[in-house]
């Protein structure tokens, strides 16, 4: 229950460069069940001229509850010299924080697994603060986006997509090889195509929680995971035609969850929909144009999900489509296709959540025709074999 006497302020804010403020007083608890947080001196005052900054971490697949009793000055309705700032997605920061004072009691819930608060008073008055931090079991969730070309495509929004990754070849000059998609805390999955351009699963980063592939850390959200195994499909062939073209890779560590980072979801086991006629989205960092440059920013496609048989009568003569594979086309007539080193990357279907039904595989010289059509493998062929490698570590939602 709010006091009539608490000042919120929505803010998204950067706190002030001097991070000298928190020497001396910068803490990190991990919270397993419950912990008590109090200003220092408490049930005192804190001493004016004074600031801290605490840090909370729960367990994987877990969200914090603070619920936090403060007593800070306030002039005339403002924040004026002391303030209390908490940022619900643990940045350290506080870049996505709610700034208060006054006094009042209020609760708030961290996005994922972690919360920060800090305080910071620079007059000659002081306040103080107690805070109840419980750890609570997180329900399953998947395909969530911060917001609701790849050849002849237009940027995505910063974290639209935040199960997007990045291969990188750190033996290679090259910016990226391949895409991939998140699936669970360890797990990616991409094309078996693209894990016969590595020599071996160690040389690969993924890079994820950001559109930029030039400048990464212009998100706030940007990682780099190591790549510690690929796991090709048992029946990948490529020779004459393509066939199985799915390959699971494992992160050496975690992969942290965020606004900006997560998993995609599944179609669930057993799904018969061939999702012909349904309009899907196709991303990645790759060329803009057949034998062009790679972009700059993650672009992405509207694409139209075309029956296996017309699919194979514009490949006839190129290749033999198969029942594991899945055709999209660009029914605009405006050229727009995946293209050369978007491979691996995503077919996402967008309802209430983001789901994953293709691989990006291969194609006939990036949208070089108006109503260009790319073959991406078909993930509903794959799920049960995607979960056997994967542990059964994805969450299961449904469509």
């Amino acid at each position: 229950m709010l006091s009539h006497c608490l000042i919120f302020i929505g803010s998204l804010l950067v706190l002030p460069a001097a991070w000298g403020y928190f020497e001396g007083c910068d803490n990190t608890y991990t919270v397993k069940d419950t912990i008590y947080v109090e200003s220092p001196y408490y049930n005192s005052n804190y001493p004016p001229g004074t600031s801290c900054r605490y840090k909370f971490v729960a367990p994987v697949d877990y969200y914090i509850t603070a619920q936090c009793t403060i007593n800070l000055p306030s002039n005339n309705g403002q924040c004026s010299t002391d303030n209390f700032w908490l940022d619900t997605e643990g940045d350290l920061l506080m870049r996505t924080s709610e700034n208060f004072c006054g006094s009042g009691t209020f609760t708030r819930d961290s996005l994922f697994t972690e919360l920060v608060f800090a305080y910071i008073s620079t007059g000659s008055n002081s306040g103080k603060f107690r805070c109840s931090l419980t750890a609570k079991p997180q329900s399953c969730n998947c395909g969530w986006s911060a917001t609701t070309r790849i050849a002849n495509g237009q940027a995505a929004a910063a974290n639209e997509y935040p199960s997007m990754a990045a291969l990188k070849d750190t033996t290679s000059n090259v910016a990226i090889f391949c895409g991939a998609t998140i699936v669970s805390h360890r797990h990616l999955v991409t094309a078996a195509h693209c894990t016969n351009q590595v020599s071996r699963a160690t040389n690969i980063v993924a890079i994820v929680g950001t559109n930029s592939i030039q400048n990464p850390s212009s998100s706030i959200y940007y990682a780099q995971y190591a790549i510690q195994q690929m796991v090709q499909h048992e029946q990948y062939v490529n020779n004459p035609n393509v066939a199985n073209d799915i390959a699971v890779l494992t992160t050496a560590t975690s992969i942290k969850w965020t606004r900006g980072v997560g998993p995609i979801c599944l179609p669930p086991q057993g799904t018969s929909a061939t999702f012909s006629y349904d309009t899907v989205d196709v991303i990645g960092y790759g060329m803009t144009s057949f034998g062009g440059y790679l972009s700059a920013t993650l672009q992405k496609i509207n694409l139209m999900v075309v029956n296996n048989v017309d699919c194979q009568t514009d490949y006839n003569g190129v290749a033999t489509i198969n029942s594991g594979q899945m055709c999209t086309y660009d029914y605009t007539g405006n050229s727009r296709d995946s293209c050369q080193f978007d491979s691996g990357g995503p077919v996402i279907k967008r309802s209430a959540k983001q789901f994953l039904l293709g691989i990006v595989s291969f194609g006939k010289n990036c949208g070089n025709a108006a109503y260009s059509m790319g073959v991406n493998t078909r993930v509903t062929s794959y799920i049960s074999w995607i979960r056997q490698k994967i542990g059964y570590s994805n969450c299961v939602v449904s469509m």
